[in-house]
């Protein structure tokens, strides 16, 4: 037996690069995968590799920055596959440049993917979650939620933002005894 096997796994940012790589390796293990993700062709593809590597998906076009669409996202995951057992918080933008030239809106777009994102996936995967008695959650940081960089100093900020709002999410689950556990990276 595969390790995902009969499981339902959601991957934000599921249209390219690490989201895809790892939407793909559930696959292989035999979760059928719910990719999310702004763009419509990319997340197609995604959807043709994991039905290549054996398993179902189903790609729903989601911004994680609009509460409406996320809580939609989790919807139409459970009216289709009527759970959710692992999610992959992994949408993000990097933008950068120096400090004294960062506008407002570079700060807010950034951090409405990489922490407001992530934070409205937490809100409707752990009620979600919740129902079933439990299930995994992993937010995708950065190196640079761990350290200072140069020249990125928001994403670095958003990064280090996403790590602690992962760390109470973990705190706060087990302090009521509820199962969905948040990974930091």
């Amino acid at each position: 037996m595969k390790e995902f096997e009969n499981k339902v796994a959601l991957v934000t940012g599921g249209s390219s690069g690490i989201g895809r790589a790892t939407a793909i390796a559930f696959a292989r293990e035999g979760a059928n995968v719910v990719v999310a993700a702004r763009r419509v062709k990319e997340g197609s593809e995604t959807i043709r590799l994991i039905r290549e590597a054996g398993s179902d998906g189903i790609f729903i076009k989601t911004d994680v920055t609009v509460e409406e669409e996320v809580r939609a996202l989790i919807e139409k995951t459970i009216d289709t596959y009527s759970r959710l057992d692992c999610a992959f918080n992994n949408a993000g933008v990097a933008m950068g440049g120096s400090l004294t030239e960062t506008t407002v809106d570079i700060y807010e777009k950034v951090f409405d993917v990489n922490v407001k994102g992530v934070l409205l996936c937490l809100k409707y995967e752990i009620q979600e979650m919740l129902k079933n008695g439990g299930g995994s959650i992993v937010n995708n940081s950065s190196i640079a939620g761990l350290t200072g960089i140069e020249q990125i100093s928001v994403y670095v900020a958003s990064k280090h933002a996403v790590l602690g709002l992962t760390k109470a999410a973990a705190l706060e689950m087990a302090k009521s005894n509820n199962q969905p556990i948040c990974g930091k990276q």
